[in-house]
């Protein structure tokens, strides 16, 4: 039920709903993707600081709410740049990054939302 609750609230506009907020951070995690120096860090902490705390787990659900647009923008970056990018650099990092991925998973079972603020 709380993924029923972030979404209803994430989805509704003022002065209950965060639409707005996240149309906006969305905009912002867009041109920090797209070269504006800072803005997709600022994006994330935004994301962080206007999650719920009234739903159980609404800092998980505003982050998995971020990962399928950056996602979409990291693919159309490497694209956009696929003449310029370095493959065999990519394919060097990438198995270390799914490490990470499993590792920040293990992580996030033992972490609450107030601690992860």
């Amino acid at each position: 039920m709380a993924m029923d609750d972030y979404v209803k609230l994430a989805s509704s506009l003022p002065p209950s709903g965060q639409l707005h907020t996240l149309i906006g951070i969305a905009l912002i995690l867009g041109l920090g993707k797209g070269g504006v120096p800072g803005l997709a860090t600022v994006a994330t902490a935004a994301t962080v600081l206007t999650a719920p705390s009234n739903v159980t787990g609404g800092l998980g659900f505003a982050v998995a709410l971020m990962v399928p647009i950056l996602t979409m923008i990291d693919i159309y970056a490497a694209w956009l740049h696929r003449s310029a990018l370095d493959w065999p650099t990519v394919w060097l990092l990438l198995p270390t990054s799914f490490v990470g991925m499993v590792i920040g998973q293990v992580v996030d079972g033992y972490m609450t939302d107030e601690g992860a603020r």
